[in-house]
């Protein structure tokens, strides 16, 4: 039998409100022609011990043809403070393979330009993100 079901009713919520926020996560879309889909969602990575995790974004990069595409393009960051990726250097470009149909999405084992950095919560000083985008998409 429950003593105080209140307190139940309350534990019960709070599992569901803060379960519900750990792991949402909301897949935002950069661009979708009818060859090909680019979305990201957000997320933390452990990089240093016994710190907060940075901040990352997660491009998923979806072939939605039967054919093998080649895709290049750049990655444009931007923050309240700056850009990083504006000028279209070789620095922010991408290049990827698909085969058909292929989905390929970064998490953060991935070494690559897909796990797109936003931000240190260690670092008083860091730029704060404001929106990712995609520019230059060549696909072939």
């Amino acid at each position: 039998m429950i003593k105080d079901p209140i307190k139940v009713a309350k534990g019960i919520a709070l599992s569901l409100l803060f379960g519900s926020a750990a792991y949402s996560q909301e897949e935002l879309t950069l661009i979708t022609t009818p060859e090909l889909k680019i979305s990201y969602v957000e997320g933390p990575c452990d990089v240093e011990s016994g710190k907060q995790p940075y901040e990352f974004a997660f491009l998923k990069i979806e072939n939605l043809t039967n054919t093998n595409l080649h895709v290049g393009f750049n990655i444009v960051v931007q923050f309240e403070e700056g850009c990083a990726g504006c000028n279209g250097s070789d620095e922010s470009l991408y290049y990827q393979s698909l085969s058909p149909n292929q989905i390929f999405t970064a998490n953060c084992g991935t070494n690559d330009k897909t796990k797109v950095y936003l931000q240190n919560p260690n670092f008083s000083g860091a730029w704060h993100f404001q929106q990712l985008k995609i520019e230059n998409l060549v696909v072939e």
